[in-house]
């Protein structure tokens, strides 16, 4: 296969697509991917991060005209560029790869490419099990909020499949920041996945209601034991709101898993007040900022 340098790959990528051309897209592909490590390896990481905006930019509309091959590779090829981002410290190009993932799964979802979808979701979750050690609190969110939005498009689309992908990526992310008693962080990823678990009710995806009140459940038992009170007042609000959910859609499953999971948080003792609701719409704010900036 030819080799293009940058601008060609760019030009062929966008034409391809727009032809409907497969060939010649994976060739642009595998040249911009190839262009991108090199320069990751050169130490070059505004460049990189340039070309990465690229792979995703031919990536968006291959979604757009339902070449999901086109669009998994994409999201392959980006998977590897975070993996060798992340091996050399670069977190500014860790960081555009992981976003350009996201909004791929995101796009894959809402055009109803169900395997683009979850090849983003599970690749999200990959680089973020090798990473997490690498984001602050403002990335760890913007993390999350990816997810979130790959479930929101899935629902739309009525896949529960990758809604439940997208509640285990955000129940890996809470567990984890719960375990580093990250409260701010552990009550982020209970708030986005209560959004999650009422967008799973209005569908009537009863797994995917369960799959998320388990995730909470897990969530509040890791913050009981380190003494998350906020985070375990907001499972508490979340089991209680989708217990209503459940229950008003007729969700059997659901309405016992739900039920059984508030039962774990009865007696904690914590109780909600006028601060706290504050320091939540605090943190939905700060939820909405950094969605502005993906």
């Amino acid at each position: 296969m030819i080799t293009l340098n940058e601008a060609e790959a760019v030009e062929v990528s966008l034409s391809a697509v727009d032809e409907g051309d497969e060939s010649r897209a994976f060739q642009a592909l595998d040249s911009l991917t190839g262009i991108a490590a090199d320069f990751l390896s050169e130490n070059e990481e505004a460049d990189a991060e340039r070309v990465i905006l690229s792979i995703e930019n031919a990536a968006q509309a291959a979604a757009e005209r339902d070449m999901e091959l086109v669009t998994i590779n994409s999201v392959l090829s980006l998977g590897k560029l975070a993996r060798t981002a992340a091996d050399r410290g670069f977190e500014s190009a860790l960081g555009r790869a992981s976003i350009a993932i996201g909004k791929l799964g995101e796009a894959a979802a809402a055009h109803s490419l169900e395997a683009g979808s979850k090849v983003a979701a599970t690749t999200l979750l990959e680089i973020w099990n090798f990473s997490s050690e690498q984001w602050d609190q403002e990335k760890t969110i913007a993390f999350c909020l990816l997810f979130k939005e790959i479930g929101t498009s899935a629902a739309r689309r009525g896949m529960e499949e990758v809604m439940l992908n997208a509640v285990t990526g955000l129940g890996e992310i809470g567990k984890k920041v719960a375990e580093k008693s990250l409260e701010l962080e552990t009550v982020s990823s209970l708030l986005l996945l209560e959004e999650v678990g009422k967008l799973a009710a209005e569908s009537y995806f009863d797994e995917a209601l369960s799959s998320t009140a388990l995730s909470i459940e897990e969530i509040g038992k890791l913050s009981v034991k380190k003494g998350l009170s906020d985070a375990v007042l907001q499972c508490q609000w979340a089991l209680e709101t989708l217990r209503v959910q459940a229950e008003e859609r007729l969700l059997n499953n659901s309405s016992v898993v739900v039920e059984v999971a508030l039962d774990n948080f009865t007696d904690t003792g914590y109780t909600d007040s006028e601060e706290k609701m504050e320091k939540f719409q605090e943190i939905k704010a700060l939820q909405k900022k950094i969605q502005s900036t993906l």
